[in-house]
């Protein structure tokens, strides 16, 4: 794909479009880049448990369609 290209980041946005489908957390997406936010602190356990079960579930997406995160970003 040629560099600047438009239609890249609009066909990426497009695969990943159902990416939040049973999160409770925010999923921000801009071109390539897909970062889970929650505006909620994680106070107790109950809080840790949902923060984690929506990292799992963008995980089992991403093993699903074998789509790897850059953890470093």
């Amino acid at each position: 794909m040629p560099q600047g290209s438009v239609l890249g980041p609009v066909l990426f946005l497009i695969f990943i479009n159902d990416i939040e489908v049973g999160t409770t957390s925010g999923i921000l997406k801009f071109a390539d880049d897909t970062k889970l936010f929650s505006f909620r602190s994680v106070a107790n356990q109950d809080d840790r448990i949902s923060l984690q079960y929506d990292l799992d579930t963008v995980c089992e997406w991403a093993d699903r369609w074998e789509m790897k995160f850059n953890v470093s970003k």
